[in-house]
């Protein structure tokens, strides 16, 4: 569409008024318009004419943001997360590509596909997530999926709302103990008991376990390089920058190890029979089969991650130490990963206690600090 720049409009007669005659532009041509500016006999000519070219002004026909505003024709959600999804989420990690493509395929494009971009708005959303909260969805996953379409809307879009949004409930994630996970362990052998020896020994993510190569191994210094994880069969690269580091283990690990690999000097530390790598679902199978024969609750991989965080803690290692090995962006995440024991509460309880160097059989000896 051309552009006509400096329009002054036309005047005409129009019985007994004076009418202003001029173009707007639309979404797929331009319209003419006729305003009526007023009677003839109380307008002269000069002031109908200023009438126009004040009322032109006000309307803006003659600026860039009308024409812009005119053919700017309202994408749909479906077009704008198809664009996204092309554009954006392509960048984002494997993990991360198929968890929110899903989310976009069976909630979000059901929902606003047909609507314009504008027209997803607060309210429509809030009664969005009011139905999703009406089904068996846990609060978290109608969170992530609520996230998903802010990333789509953009921020601006977004920034003044007001959503209320399902609260998640406090819930303690399974984690394994020291001696549920020797157990474990010792229950098992060949190449699986060195696998969950490494799972418990590190707190390496299981894709992580997986992706470790012979060249990742000092077992010289005890020291363990995380450079790759496995993700639905394939190497990729770790979940974040902290991800990438290295991690020391104890001699008695990296003796199992070297055992373990035996006369091999390159490949994979952990496969299938096939030469692939192993994947969650096959090894998270050989661990609740074991939990079970073993009469312990069930756990995922996870449960080991966050049990050497516990365990790490509970021994008084350093907070960025933890942080390091376990390869978290932040201690604020690592401490959600701690699980303190009731065993290791009461022993702290009772080796900080106040009245410790007073104690006789009979009790406290109150009368000491009185005297004292």
């Amino acid at each position: 569409m051309s552009r006509r720049y400096g329009q002054s409009g036309c005047l005409v007669k129009k019985g007994n008024n004076w009418h202003g005659r001029f173009y707007v532009d639309l979404q797929d041509r331009r319209k003419r318009m006729s305003v009526p500016l007023g009677p003839i006999g109380e307008l002269t000519k000069p002031e109908a004419k200023r009438k126009l070219r004040e009322l032109l002004g006000q309307l803006g026909v003659n600026t860039e943001a009308h024409l812009l505003k005119a053919t700017n024709v309202s994408r749909t959600f479906e077009q704008e997360s198809a664009w996204w999804r092309q554009n954006k989420l392509s960048l984002f990690k494997p993990s991360c590509q198929e968890t929110m493509g899903s989310h976009i395929d069976k909630y979000l494009l059901p929902r606003f596909s047909e609507l314009s971009i504008d027209a997803v708005d607060e309210r429509r959303v809030q009664e969005f997530t009011a139905e999703l909260n009406r089904t068996e969805l846990a609060p978290k996953s109608i969170r992530n999926i609520i996230g998903v379409l802010k990333l789509i809307l953009g921020k601006s879009r977004w920034r003044d709302w007001n959503l209320v949004l399902p609260e998640v409930p406090e819930r303690e994630q399974r984690y394994f103990t020291e001696d549920e996970m020797r157990k474990i362990i010792n229950f098992v052998t060949g190449q699986w008991r060195v696998l969950f020896a490494t799972m418990a020994g590190t707190g390496l993510r299981c894709g992580e376990v997986f992706g470790l190569h012979f060249e990742d191994l000092d077992l010289a210094s005890c020291r363990i390089s995380v450079r790759r994880s496995v993700w639905h069969g394939q190497e990729v690269t770790v979940k974040t920058k902290s991800g990438n580091r290295t991690v020391n283990i104890e001699p008695a690990l990296a003796e199992m190890l070297r055992e373990h690999l035996g006369g091999r000097a390159a490949g994979r530390v952990f496969e299938t029979r096939n030469g692939t790598p192993f994947s969650k679902d096959q090894v998270r199978r050989k661990l609740v089969s074991v939990l079970d024969k073993l009469g312990l609750k069930r756990g995922g991989l996870h449960a080991f991650r966050h049990g050497r965080v516990s365990v790490l803690q509970e021994n008084g290692v350093p907070g960025d130490l933890v942080k390091e090995w376990i390869g978290h962006s932040s201690l604020r995440t690592t401490s959600r990963y701690t699980h303190i024991s009731p065993e290791f509460r009461e022993r702290v309880a009772v080796e900080v206690g106040l009245f410790k160097p007073m104690l006789d059989p009979n009790g406290p000896n109150l009368q000491q600090t009185k005297d004292a």
